[in-house]
């Protein structure tokens, strides 16, 4: 891909205009006390601009040309699926869903993983990604529900259960005293991604409705204390981080994080969630703060590449 190529597309992105940064407002089918729809609304994830292969399932291609099939947008794939059943009643959807819950049962490792950042042959991250792991169990859990086949409860609770152990021992969680932050990226810099972070608590979550050992709900409250906390080291004062070293959000990701920490207070009514939601939304509706954290992107796209494998960004 040429220079001019790459700067195209991410001029798509830093507007909200590519098929992989598409508007994710609030889910319209959550609920607070079931496993129902998703908490964001991911049903532009359909999309004719996303390529399937022969039993419907996602597959990428990096700008580097890297043929994959990419776990994060196949879960995302069927997460929107599930929604769109869910608003329609069209048995369509769900069938459609449940191939990519399949997918999930066939891929997934004996010790609960799925192979995620290899995929892409990202050499910045280890393989797993704790997004990866909440975003997969929120699949099997809405298969769970739909068919009550325990092969994919069980599937979701090795997920889980994975996503839970420590960095340190190969899984995708950062503890430190009574703080738990969930890693979407799994390195030494401990990157802390915010809109991923929020992405696997969805899936605990989702664990913790169906599953009620308090195991499981103390690492949920512990994680929901943390990033409460946290949340001022993401706030630029004008706009928000997409990650704990500085790295800024674009639009999209930036409309995300409102519309996640909007879920997260229906959630757990958690006064930061609301506060933190209100603030950036105002930060969002300014033209001159969209502009200057456009800028400041493009620049730290162009020179700051130690912390992410640019050659890993999804071309289609």
């Amino acid at each position: 891909m040429s220079t001019m190529q790459l700067l195209k597309r991410w001029g798509k992105m830093l507007c909200g205009k590519s098929t992989f940064h598409v508007k994710q407002g609030k889910g319209k089918f959550f609920s607070t006390t079931e496993v129902k729809g998703y908490y964001n609304d991911l049903t532009n994830k359909v999309s004719t601009n996303i390529i399937l292969d022969k039993n419907g399932i996602p597959k990428n291609t990096t700008i580097t040309g890297v043929e994959a099939y990419f776990p994060i947008t196949i879960f995302q794939y069927g997460l929107g699926l599930y929604d769109l059943y869910l608003k329609s009643d069209n048995p369509s959807y769900l069938s459609r869903f449940l191939k990519i819950a399949d997918w999930s049962l066939t891929n997934i490792k004996p010790n609960g993983m799925w192979n995620c950042m290899d995929q892409i042959h990202d050499k910045a991250h280890q393989s797993q990604s704790s997004m990866c792991q909440g975003e997969g169990a929120s699949v099997l859990l809405r298969a769970y529900k739909q068919t009550k086949d325990k092969k994919y409860y069980n599937a979701a609770k090795k997920a889980i259960d994975f996503m839970l152990k420590s960095t340190t021992d190969g899984g995708t969680t950062y503890y430190s005293d009574s703080n738990i932050i969930f890693q979407e990226y799994v390195s030494e810099y401990n990157l802390s991604v915010l809109n991923g972070w929020i992405f696997s608590i969805f899936g605990l979550y989702d664990f913790t409705l169906i599953n009620h050992e308090n195991h499981y709900k103390t690492i949920l409250d512990q994680t929901i204390n943390t990033l409460c906390k946290s949340l001022k080291n993401y706030d630029r004062g004008f706009w928000s981080n997409y990650d704990v070293v500085g790295t800024i959000a674009s639009p999209a990701y930036h409309e995300l994080h409102v519309s996640q920490l909007e879920v997260l207070y229906n959630l757990f009514h958690k006064s930061e969630f609301k506060s933190y939601a209100t603030k950036w939304e105002a930060c969002e509706k300014s033209f001159a703060h969209k502009i200057l954290a456009i800028c400041i992107k493009l620049k730290q796209k162009i020179y700051k590449n130690k912390y992410y494998d640019i050659n890993t960004s999804l071309a289609k």
